[in-house]
Formats: structure tokens, C-alpha cells, sequence
């Protein structure tokens, strides 16, 4: 019942295995075969994508409010800490930390720990995810982009581009090897106009997944050990939309003797629009 959700509600813990499945089918549907998955890294042997496990967030049961026609991602936060490998359960558990209203949207903020078999923190997220408050038929109205607030700040800021650019282009096959634990509205066209959406909605997990690919490639063990996120979904994407992720250094910063690196990213459509606005940063290493 949409009444029983609420600000701190314990959603209670749950264990998920990263099996060499999980990582096969991620390197798939995103086709980025980074050599670090499969055979050796600086940490000794493979290690896992950087979230591999960012499913589990959705595994907990209770903060989905009762409406699910047009829900979205909004947002998503990141605190990243150690590697993690195949074979490795980690422990997750989970509260609802805050419930807002934008709009015509509710928006439920569900925080999640992650932790290994020792209790040492792996991460810690918190993803924002909006539902209609009113509308439940129909078709899905999509604003404007430019009309949203900070939009005029959705512009290049001064610093030093990243040298690497990742240009894709989701086909409805790389969805369905990215969310191949089940068929929904990110690689079913019919469950995706059920919820009111004229094709299939690419996750907000595939783009936030390449933001986190293009850090993982210019910081390496540093966003692995030190990676921090705040990334704002700004528009839908859909199948077969070519779009690029790219990113500006922006400052640095002395952290615990080391250099934190801030970077602005951005995931923009041929024409421009922007996807996804991130703010991020890594420990950039020597």
C-alpha cells in the first residue's frame, strides 16, 4: 500500500552472489569487454564490474509506491569503496530514506549498503525513483527538457575533457542480455505501453552503467576504491538512439593525501539532449 511507505521504513537485508552469469551478460548488453572482467586487473585476477550489483536495490520488496504506470528513474547516488569478484555474496540491506513530491510526481529515495562476508562496506546508493501521482492510463507525457530547472546549466563547464568518449547505440537485443533475469518495461515493448510509453524505455542501469565504464576506464583502481556519483536522469532513451558519454575534469582536491579528481559526465543524444547529467569523482592514482 502506497500508506506504507515512508521515511526510514526498514526494508530488512538480503544476500546476492555475483556469478560469472551476472558479468557475462552486463559485458553483452553493453558490449564493453574490459579485459579486467575476464582474465587479470592491478587488484590480482579479474574483478566484477565497478556496481555489478546495482540489481539488488530493486529486490527489496515495499518502497514501490502502488501506482507503476510511467514510473521513472530520477536520480542516483553512489559511494563506491573496495572491488568486488565472482563468487563473492555480498550482503545487502536497505530503508526508505526519504519521499518527495515534484509535480505531478511522487518520488520514493531508497538507500542501500553493500557490504562483503566480513562486513567491510563495498557501497552505498541511494536511487530516487518517481511515480505519477494521478495519471494511471493513457500515454506517458514527456517534458521538455529545456523547461526543467537547471537546464541552462546542462552546458560544457571549463576544464579538461577526458580523452575517452563511449558511443553506443542499445539495441532491444542488449537489453534483453542486460535485464535477462526477467522480461519489463526495459526490454519488453508490450510491458513498456502498458505503462504508458511508446517503445521500450532503456534501464536507467545500461546508461548509468556506461558512466560508470568510461570512469573505471580513465581512473582504473581509483574509481574502483574511491568512486562517488550523483547522476540525474534528464530524458528517456530509447532503442536504437546513438548517444555518447563523455567527461570534463573540472578540479582537484588533496583528500587523505591523495588527489580526488571531480568530473562533470554527460550521456547526450546525436542532437544534443542530454540523457544524463552526472557529477562524479575518482582518486586518481600515480
Amino acid at each position: 500500500m502506497t500508506t506504507d511507505v515512508y521515511a526510514g521504513k526498514d526494508l530488512g537485508t538480503l544476500d546476492l552472489t555475483i556469478t560469472a552469469e551476472m558479468v557475462d551478460h552486463y559485458v553483452k548488453g553493453l558490449d564493453e569487454p574490459n579485459p579486467w572482467y575476464t582474465t587479470t586487473s592491478p587488484f590480482g585476477g579479474p574483478v566484477a564490474p565497478v556496481i555489478v550489483y546495482q540489481q539488488a536495490d530493486s529486490q527489496f520488496k515495499g518502497w514501490y509506491l502502488d501506482n507503476l504506470f510511467g514510473n521513472l528513474w530520477r536520480r542516483q547516488e553512489w559511494e563506491i569503496y573496495a572491488p568486488t569478484r565472482v563468487g563473492q555474496t555480498l550482503r545487502c540491506t536497505a530503508r526508505v530514506a526519504e519521499r518527495y513530491r515534484r509535480r505531478d510526481r511522487d518520488v520514493v529515495a531508497q538507500e542501500m549498503w553493500v557490504r562483503d562476508d566480513a562486513g567491510q562496506l563495498i557501497a552505498r546508493s541511494v536511487h530516487h525513483q518517481s511515480f505519477l501521482a494521478e495519471q494511471t492510463s493513457g500515454e506517458v507525457t514527456l517534458r521538455d527538457p529545456a523547461a526543467k530547472e537547471g537546464a541552462r546549466q546542462h552546458v560544457d563547464p571549463a576544464g579538461e575533457p577526458l580523452s575517452l568518449e563511449l558511443r553506443k547505440t542499445f539495441t532491444e537485443a542488449m537489453c534483453g542480455e542486460f535485464f535477462f533475469t526477467s522480461r519489463n518495461y526495459h526490454n519488453d515493448k508490450d510491458a513498456s505501453k502498458e505503462l504508458g510509453f511508446g517503445d521500450t524505455v532503456i534501464g536507467g542501469r545500461m546508461t548509468l552503467s556506461c558512466v560508470t565504464e568510461l570512469l573505471t576506464r580513465h581512473f582504473g583502481r581509483g574509481f574502483y576504491l574511491g568512486g562517488r556519483l550523483d547522476v540525474k536522469v534528464t530524458r528517456v532513451l530509447w532503442p536504437n538512439e546513438p548517444f555518447t558519454t563523455r567527461g570534463i575534469i573540472t578540479g582537484r582536491r588533496v583528500e587523505g593525501g591523495q588527489t580526488r579528481a571531480e568530473v562533470t559526465v554527460f550521456c547526450e543524444k546525436a542532437d544534443g539532449t542530454k540523457i544524463i547529467v552526472a557529477d562524479a569523482s575518482a582518486l586518481e592514482q600515480s
